[in-house]
């Protein structure tokens, strides 16, 4: 296969995947904001069990993302990439027959399964491209997209390559709610029907991917695309990547946690506030408008990445005092614009820094390590949301993250100061 041939496949593999982010963002969009409101107002949960529902949705993500990335490093991508869409599509549709908080709870199991199959396959076909590209300095890199750190590696491709895939799950997810707001009127079975329906065009992107055989490098052929043979590089192991990170990876969990709280928990704290369905579907539409306008920017967060993560962090941290002040639908909604553009700077920032100089043969690994770290937070998150909810008040997890992330933010910015440039590599 000619080199130009190559790049328009790789271009349209990328697009593929940006569609299926386009579709599973409107799917997702549509019905997850309301799954909290289902289980309060359908099945009488308590806040505890709308928090262990949520954790039942992500404590997958707590372990199934490091056996998936470490089969993507074996298996073909677009294989795993299909696979965490068909059993997106059953997981929604299986909602509509949701009877009780234990049928609930298990079905968003299976959605959390499916989703630590979707996002880190798609993540690995991206990054691994991103790390051929570079590692060429060619195909797809142009000149402007290469930003040098003080280590010689390029970030901000990867960052913007990340982005895009981000901004179609969000452009999705910003429009879901609006359609899921339509469609309530027809009750929550049709909802979730509906709302199962809409991962069609991704399956279909997916199976085109592996058609075309997308993914489906080996160990071996990954090494030979990287010139390693006979390069005499010695590579890393895992634990010498991740080590030094640690500070970082607390600050994903941090993030990670908030936003699981954002989704599961705080669409039932607005109604008990008395914000209607239609107006909860609004307010995570202007949620989406923040992220996608961020990730529109993120080219100037990912040149000061500390920076960024600093900044984003207060944005959090924030967004949760607003809430516990002033739960009203105008504050509600300059708290959702303020997490999404927190939550936007993380992702791909974070991502890009974690799998910075690791091996193309061991990108899976690396993806799935962050894509575990990302599903602690949010098993964690919900659980114990629910619990201090129902223990205290209503109101009272929004000031205890407040608390949590004005902590973390002078412990990062010190530990950083002390380590120089080096504490997120």
């Amino acid at each position: 296969m000619g080199k130009s041939r190559d790049k328009g496949y790789n271009n349209g593999s990328m697009t593929l995947l940006y569609i299926s982010a386009l579709s599973m963002g409107i799917a997702y969009g549509a019905h997850v904001p309301l799954v909290p409101v289902f289980a309060r107002e359908i099945l009488d949960a308590t806040y505890v069990e709308v928090g262990m529902i949520g954790m039942a949705n992500y404590l997958p993500y707590a372990f199934f993302p490091l056996i998936v990335g470490l089969l993507l490093d074996r298996l073909n991508k677009g294989s795993m990439l299909l696979a965490g869409l068909s059993m997106a599509l059953v997981s929604i549709a299986m909602l509509s027959i949701a009877r009780s908080v234990i049928d609930l709870a298990l079905i968003r199991a299976l959605s959390g399964i499916a989703h630590a199959f979707f996002w880190p396959s798609a993540e690995a076909i991206i990054s691994m491209r991103m790390s051929n590209d570079y590692g060429k300095y060619g195909n797809d890199a142009s000149s402007s997209d290469i930003i040098t750190n003080k280590d010689g590696k390029s970030n901000l491709g990867t960052v913007k390559s990340i982005s895009r895939f981000t901004m179609a799950w969000v452009s999705g997810y910003m429009v879901g709610p609006l359609i899921g707001s339509s469609l309530f009127h027809l009750g929550y079975t049709q909802l979730f029907i509906y709302s199962s329906t809409m991962t069609i065009p991704a399956l279909i992107c997916s199976i085109i991917l592996l058609k075309h055989g997308q993914g489906s490098n080996s160990i071996d052929s990954m090494r030979r695309s990287n010139g390693d043979r006979g390069s005499g590089r010695i590579h890393p192991t895992l634990t010498s990547i991740i080590k030094g990170r640690i500070m970082l990876i607390a600050m994903i969990m941090y993030y990670s946690a908030s936003f699981a709280i954002l989704l599961s928990i705080v669409p039932s704290y607005m109604k008990d506030n008395g914000i209607d369905e239609q107006l909860i579907g609004l307010l995570f539409f202007i949620f989406g408008i923040a992220r996608l306008l961020t990730l529109f920017s993120i080219k100037l967060f990912a040149r000061y990445e500390h920076i960024s993560i600093l900044v984003a962090s207060g944005a959090i941290a924030s967004a949760m005092l607003i809430m516990y002040i002033t739960p009203t639908s105008y504050h509600f909604g300059i708290a959702l614009l303020a997490l999404g553009f927190a939550f936007s700077i993380y992702f791909p920032i974070t991502l890009a820094m974690l799998t910075r100089n690791v091996p193309s043969m061991m990108i899976g690994s690396m993806v799935g390590i962050y894509e575990t770290i990302f599903g602690i937070g949010w098993a964690l998150g919900p659980v114990a949301s629910g619990i201090v909810a129902d223990t205290f008040s209503v109101d009272a997890p929004y000031i205890a993250i407040f608390f949590i992330g004005i902590v973390m933010i002078p412990l990062y910015m010190v530990l950083h100061l002390r380590a120089g440039t080096t504490i997120a590599r």
